[in-house]
């Protein structure tokens, strides 16, 4: 690739994947394997962030705030 080829990444677009980068590892340090930090994303919650729905649906809801209130819910499980 050239250098510049690609463009440079919208601060928009560095936070969507700073936040999703968080959540993949806040679920590697929550579960033990990667199995079940798949099934707990996909399936409905009813944590109050939720609202029954499951993380995925809310990280997929298309607002940057979306990805940062699961964040926030996982880091706080963490401890």
């Amino acid at each position: 690739m050239e250098e510049g080829a690609l463009g440079s990444l919208s601060r928009d677009v560095l936070e969507r994947i700073s936040y999703v980068l968080g959540i993949y590892k806040a679920l590697q340090i929550l579960f033990n394997d990667g199995r079940n930090a798949d099934e707990w994303i996909s399936r409905p919650n009813a944590a109050t962030p939720f609202g029954g729905e499951s993380a995925l649906q809310r990280m997929l809801g298309g607002n940057v705030s979306d990805l940062y209130v699961v964040r926030q819910y996982l880091d706080a499980q963490r401890g």
